[in-house]
């Protein structure tokens, strides 16, 4: 069972942002850092929804919570092929497309989401 854990420091959070390989679609980003010959089942994240995409705070912490969410579901999917093969992962919010972000839900996100996952899971295999 993968352990996520939100990456707090600084370090690690710029460790991930300057080696880490990158992933996106039209919806959203994600940041991989594949791991290094260490084995663990502990991964880091971050959710990131900047401000210059979304103006309201409301809007962005329920983009957080959904991509969270979203990011939790796709992992346990996920765990079947083994333990994940990166240390950390940021996803990050670019755009909803032609949807409101007020009638976005979970199902709209997921597939965005495991596509991406997919690509990093066989990038950092």
């Amino acid at each position: 069972m993968v352990v996520l854990h939100p990456l707090k420091r600084r370090r690690e959070i710029q460790r991930l942002w300057t080696y880490g390989q990158r992933f996106a679609n039209e919806m959203l980003a994600v940041v991989a850092l594949c791991r290094a010959g260490e084995e663990g089942e502990s991964l880091g994240y971050v959710v990131s929804v900047p401000r210059r995409r979304e103006r309201q705070a409301v809007v962005r912490s329920r983009l957080r919570r959904l991509l969270r969410e979203a990011l939790r579901i796709t992992l346990r999917e996920f765990s079947a092929e083994g333990p994940p093969p990166f240390t950390a992962l940021a996803v990050v919010w670019r755009s909803s497309g032609q949807l409101s972000v007020k009638q976005l839900r979970l199902w709209d996100v997921l597939p965005q989401l495991r596509q991406l996952m997919w690509q990093a899971w066989e990038r950092c295999r």
